[in-house]
């Protein structure tokens, strides 16, 4: 092979290479920010939970 067909594989698997990057990154980023934002709805969705103490202090 030539050096044009060993820099075209090279240009190839880094390439392949890049875009395997850039998909676990993106793909990462993409499925905490649903996770955020899941955990964000269901915070408030929670109703207010009572800590034993009465604000009142008649009760």
């Amino acid at each position: 092979m030539n050096n044009y067909e060993h820099s075209k594989k090279a240009r190839r698997v880094a390439s392949i290479t890049y875009l395997l990057i850039m998909t676990f990154i993106l793909g990462g980023t993409y499925i905490s920010n649903q996770k955020k934002e899941a955990v964000k709805k269901a915070l408030t969705h929670l109703p207010e939970t009572s800590s034993g103490f009465s604000k009142n202090p008649d009760h």
